[in-house]
């Protein structure tokens, strides 16, 4: 593991010093012991030919029987260091002469006479030689030679072949340093020019070429790699652009037609907007002039109608005055009449004259309890005159408040239309109340709601999120949209916002005449619609589905024959917090 981390340099050095220490370990070892072989053989030889010239001298007095002869000879050993014991054996295998160097006598097992043999022991070699005297055994000579002039010899040599073997692995080391560039430098260049391009992106780069061999080649099929690369990524490159200027021209003709289809949606609203802004401003405009009329009077007729009055009839004028003044509350066209008609009874029964006229008049200064204790003001002469001035001195307040909420009523419309016909905006992130979107998009329906649709509301208390409120705006537009026009603008809407787990939901429900089942997976194709040609564009439903998946949320949908169901999953905060703008 350790060998395959280390570079192809130190790997082609280590490779060539084991090769080169292999081989010369085994020619070493070779010529040591063949050597240390013929370093014995040598003093085998030369054991044996001393062995034979003492036995040649020795063989005479073997014949006469003359050991001091012998002896003598023997004698001469003392000359040769490495002779430690001779001894002469006559042809009966008895000692006839023998040598000790030192005078030490060591053990000697004999042996057959006439056999010659040899042989190394401990630290001496052993030699017995016959000896023969005109072709006739006379005896035999042993030699015991000291092998320790031999031991140095070889230890002295063994030193030598270890320094030879040193040198010759620091040379080899030199010359695989110098050796490896051949094979490494390429290689490395190769490696560096990768590393170039790697970090920089730089693929103009060419690795040098040193040769025409296998790695020659390598480096030339490199550099035509590195040429098709280049090529390509100039290719990818302007394929790149192409298709950011693609991008940003579907993103703008996507804006384009978010922008359509969103003022698709308004001009659909346009009747309606204008008739919700007209209805408050001719609310306005008549309680107005009703106000200017009546100020007329009170300034030129009030003062002398007051002063005539009897001071009986002026109390009770001025707690029915304050009596209308005090009643805040609206009445339905039912509930009028219902008063109109109790109220007519109550007079008649009193024998007042004009009985429904002033029942009129008493509704419409919301007097509706207690009507006997003005039955003085109505028997007075001029009960007429009196009832019609408090009537329209008590109009005044009523005309404020008619141009407080309609001018309240207008406002709202404006905020609604405003914040619905906004374009361009969809990149800002807000934390919002969902809900206050859906009533913005409600109020601008109004109109076509008011026509014969039921509206059921349900809202929960759920939290504020992180959105593009100008896009939910457009999502609520076109959902409720689709629902008004499947009812007919007949039927019952129920809205409902809740949370579920990590979701806040907004689920819209109309009573319309439903999907099939064939289109249901349709719906949000692009440019597909269930309305006649020329009433819809077909993409009001895919534009709500990517501004949903744009908040990371999803709208589900179900649908049967009087229920259609929308529901609206989006995110609480966390999931797009990282996306918030500072």
């Amino acid at each position: 593991m350790i060998f395959k981390n280390l570079s192809i340099k130190v790997k082609m050095i280590l490779i060539i010093q084991l090769v080169s220490l292999l081989s010369l370990l085994i020619g070493f070892t070779y010529v040591i012991f063949s050597n240390i072989a013929n370093y014995k053989e040598d003093m085998k030889n030369n054991t044996i030919i001393n062995a034979t010239l003492i036995g040649d001298y020795c063989a005479v007095p073997l014949l006469f029987n003359s050991s001091e002869n012998a002896v003598e000879t023997l004698d001469k050993l003392e000359i040769i260091p490495s002779v430690k014991v001779g001894i002469v054996y006559n042809d009966k295998n008895e000692i006839f002469a023998q040598f000790y160097k030192n005078g030490e006598k060591t053990p000697i097992e004999n042996s057959e006479i006439n056999t010659p043999w040899n042989k190394f022991e401990n630290d001496y070699l052993s030699v017995s030689h016959p000896i023969y005297y005109e072709n006739k055994l006379a005896g035999k000579i042993y030699l015991r030679v000291s092998t320790e002039q031999l031991s140095l010899k070889i230890k002295d040599y063994l030193l030598t072949m270890f320094l030879l073997l040193i040198s010759l692995l620091i040379v080899n080391y030199i010359l695989a340093l110098w050796l490896q560039r051949v094979l490494s430098e390429p290689i490395l260049n190769l490696t560096k020019a990768t590393k170039e391009i790697s970090k920089e992106g730089n693929y103009q780069v060419r690795v040098q070429k040193k040769g025409n061999d296998e790695i020659g080649i390598l480096v030339d099929e490199y550099n035509k790699m590195l040429a098709q690369i280049y090529e390509r990524e100039e290719a990818l490159k302007l394929r790149t652009n192409e298709l950011t200027q693609t991008l940003g021209d579907l993103k703008q003709t996507q804006e384009k037609l978010i922008n359509s289809e969103k003022l698709a949606a308004l001009g659909q609203l346009i009747a309606g907007v204008a008739h919700e802004i007209n209805t408050p401003l001719g609310a306005i405009r008549s309680s107005i002039g009703n106000i200017k009329n009546t100020l007329i009077f009170v300034l030129k007729e009030y003062p002398i109608f007051i002063n005539e009055l009897p001071e009986k009839l002026k109390k009770e004028f001025f707690i029915l005055m304050d009596n209308s003044l005090k009643s805040k509350h609206s009445l339905t066209s039912k509930e009028e009449r219902v008063f109109k008609k109790n109220i007519t009874k109550i007079l008649e029964k009193h024998n007042i004259e004009n009985a429904y006229s002033f029942a009129d008049t008493f509704v419409d200064m919301l007097l509706v309890d207690n009507v006997e204790k003005y039955l003085d003001l109505l028997k007075n002469k001029d009960s007429e005159k009196i009832i019609d001035i408090a009537y329209k001195i008590t109009s005044l307040q009523r005309s404020t408040e008619n141009i407080e909420f309609a001018a309240d009523r207008a406002s709202k419309v404006v905020f609604a239309l405003k914040n619905s016909s906004r374009i361009n905006n969809y990149e800002e992130l807000i934390l919002a109340d969902i809900i206050e979107g859906v009533e913005n998009v409600l109020t601008l329906y109004n109109n076509q709601i008011k026509q014969g649709i039921e509206v059921s509301k349900k809202y929960e208390e759920i939290p504020k999120i992180y959105c593009y409120f100008d896009e939910l705006n457009q999502v609520w537009t076109n959902i409720l949209h689709n629902a008004i026009y499947a009812m007919d603008l007949k039927g019952k809407l129920d809205i409902k916002a809740y949370t579920e787990k990590e979701y806040v939901v907004v689920s819209i429900t109309d009573s319309g005449k439903g999907i099939p089942p064939e289109e249901i997976d349709k719906i949000f194709d692009p440019f597909f619609s269930t309305k006649p040609t020329g009433e819809g564009t077909g993409i009001g439903l895919d534009i709500s589905k990517r501004i949903i998946e744009k908040h990371q949320g999803k709208i589900k949908v179900e649908s049967r024959p009087g229920k259609t169901t929308f529901s609206i999953y989006l995110p609480i905060n966390k999931k797009l917090e990282n996306q918030i703008k500072p």
